[in-house]
């Protein structure tokens, strides 16, 4: 038997970037007819090259220079799957290039006026360095350099010219530029790349000058306790350079970082939990100038001197991607579709796919433990799915809580809010948090639980203030990993061996906001994306009529669906067919996708009726799990 999996995942074509929502159906025999592709976007022929660079991005507003959210700082990203979604969002944004304080980063020395860059040759006897450079209007651009130390110690600076208007800046940390390709809103023609040259530190000569020329010299600064707010984003700069003002008044290290703490307990806006370690860090560079050196040269002396290499990077090729489409034909057969969904669907405004994945997600949750697969006995059939359309109109909540009433009529799923114990059951949580969720199922001894949010937000709200904790547990209960909380008083403790427990995750968002809400989630950790099942709204042009709520009798359509788990539940385990041929292959394109497709193979087997997962099983789970 052999199956034929989708291409590799490659961050570097757009038909990669958006598969997170493409569900395609199954495999013709036909070869397709040859296309034409068109034209990409505007906003992905600005994001792939600057993420081909490493370069964050993040969408502006079409034809300006505004971020399309104020919490851009948390949102930039250079993950191919949020690249993509933001296209589906609005493939007419421009882009943003970001810069972030870090070494494997980029900062961009921005020219506003003619001739700036001429006059600083002029005064330091140097030559630019041959780096990537972007123009918006004659005279004027973006030269763009790699992080060093140096970079990073100068942070953020600018030049006014005599009328105090903005000759230069240098954009080290928590700002941007306007990304080649995108629309100027004055002149309307796009920002063009003048030297497509591989990106270079800043030679020293370079930052001294900056260092040296900046309006906001170290002798004005005010390090007065009482002084003004620090506003978000310029915490680094600003501290480092009251930091420099108390070194030239001769106090050492120890000194120096307890009166940035204290500056930074009173003036730093949003400082965030890390700001101690942030003063001592810029104590530690302030220290390794001369007292009473207004040019910090012992920090300078560690930038790179940049070469002038001009080696060529390669512009991924964009092809268009069709409307996402759930491969509907899988459902066919299932006692899911039959009896439960198909009926609701013909009666009622509801799409078949935003019940049938929650539903599946459910069943899944409830075998585990009780079914399992003769080649892989330790697989933990939990899914995380986000059903994602346009508020008021999918019926996404709607459509969940059908799935939901159609298993506690079975009764093989329980409230675990209300519960006292789990009985067998999976239990439904809205816990605000990971460590509530863990607490609770102690509580109850609840070993199958499934995580219910309405609005996705909620979970990113919680991950904001918590985000240490229910990002590594979010990492670790998708695996079914050691999930414990020991360090709390002895009542909000739980302790959960490795493959002790399953949690799946069903929750909704309206398109509108799910970048700004899955976006944190998504950076949260490494694989995050891959955790998720994308459910999308179907094509607009085929959404029914909405229509008044009609009661539909489903009790013969549940007493089949209890009757099928009951049997799989009495068979206990299954055997599917060259299981490791297929894990194999699947493993090619994603190893998580290739569990993926054993967990939906295993369901199919179990709601077809089936006592073996076969390859009908393992084809329909292919055709859901490659998305």
């Amino acid at each position: 038997m052999s199956l034929s999996p989708t291409p590799a995942f490659d961050p570097n074509n757009i038909a990669s970037i958006q598969a997170v929502m493409v569900q395609p159906g199954p495999v013709s025999e036909t070869p397709p007819e040859p296309k034409v592709e068109p034209p990409p976007s505007l906003f992905m022929s600005i994001a792939v090259p600057m993420i081909a660079r490493n370069i964050p991005i993040i969408p502006l507003h079409p034809r300006t220079k505004v971020a399309f959210k104020n919490n851009w700082t948390e949102l930039a990203s250079t993950d191919p799957v949020l690249i993509g979604m933001w296209d589906v969002e609005n493939p007419d944004y421009n882009g943003a290039a970001c810069a972030f304080a870090k070494l494997d980063g980029t900062w961009f020395f921005e020219v506003d006026k003619p001739g700036v860059w001429k006059r600083i040759e002029d005064e330091t006897g140097m030559k630019f360095p041959v780096t990537f450079t972007v123009t918006s209007s004659p005279g004027k651009g973006h030269f763009y350099f790699r992080q060093t130390d140096a970079s990073i110690a100068m942070g953020n600076a600018q030049g006014k010219d005599a009328d105090g208007k903005e000759d230069w800046s240098a954009r080290v940390d928590n700002r941007y530029v306007v990304a080649p390709g995108s629309i100027h809103p004055t002149t309307g023609k796009a920002y063009a790349v003048v030297n497509d040259a591989e990106i270079v530190p800043a030679p020293d000569w370079l930052v001294e000058w900056i260092v040296k020329n900046t309006v906001s010299e170290t002798s004005r600064v005010n390090a007065s306790p009482d002084g003004p707010p620090i506003p978000r984003g310029s915490h680094d700069n600003e501290l480092f350079r009251i930091a420099c003002m108390l070194r030239n008044a001769g106090m050492d290290y120890e000194q120096i970082k307890d009166n940035l703490i204290q500056i930074c307990e009173k003036r730093c806006t949003d400082h965030g939990s890390d700001y101690v370690d942030m003063c001592e860090r810029k104590a530690g560079q302030a220290v390794k100038y001369p007292v009473g050196s207004a040019t910090p040269r012992a920090v300078l002396g560690s930038a790179s001197v940049g070469a002038s290499a001009t080696a060529a990077v390669e512009i991924p090729v964009i092809s268009a991607v069709a409307y996402p489409e759930f491969p509907r034909w899988v459902m066919n057969g299932t006692s899911l579709y039959e009896g439960f969904i198909q009926p609701i669907c013909a009666a009622n405004t509801r799409f078949a796919e935003f019940m049938f994945m929650p539903s599946v997600t459910l069943m899944l949750n409830y075998l585990a433990f009780k079914v399992t697969i003769k080649s892989n006995p330790n697989l933990i059939p939990s899914l995380w799915v986000v059903a994602v359309g346009k508020k008021g109109r999918v019926m996404k909540s709607a459509c969940v809580n059908d799935s939901v009433e159609y298993f506690q009529s079975i009764g093989i799923i329980g409230d675990g809010n209300d519960a006292r114990i789990a009985e067998g059951k999976s239990l439904i949580w809205t816990a605000g948090s990971t460590e509530g969720l863990g607490m609770e199922m102690a509580r109850t001894n609840c070993k199958n639980a499934v995580l219910i949010y309405d609005e996705l937000g909620v979970m990113t709200s919680k991950m904001k203030i918590e985000a240490s904790s229910m990002a590594k547990h979010l990492s670790i209960m998708y695996e079914s990993g050691p999930f414990s909380n020991t360090i709390k008083a002895r009542k909000e403790n739980f302790s959960f061996p490795a493959r002790s427990y399953c949690t799946s995750i069903i929750t909704c968002n309206a398109e509108k906001t799910f970048l700004s809400n899955m976006g944190p989630i998504l950076k949260a950790c490494e694989g995050m994306d891959e955790r998720w099942f994308y459910l999308y709204q179907p094509d607009p042009k085929t959404w029914p009529t909405n229509k008044a709520y009609t009661f539909v009798n489903t009790v013969v359509g549940a007493q089949e669906t209890k009757r099928r788990i009951d049997q799989a539940v009495i068979q206990g385990v299954f055997e599917i067919d060259d299981f490791w041929e297929v894990l194999d292959e699947m493993s090619a394109v994603n190893n998580r996708m290739a569990i993926r497709v054993a967990k939906l193979a295993l369901y199919f087997a179990v709601d077809l009726g089936k006592t073996i997962i076969d390859d009908d099983c393992l084809a329909r789970a292919a055709a859901k799990a490659t998305a």
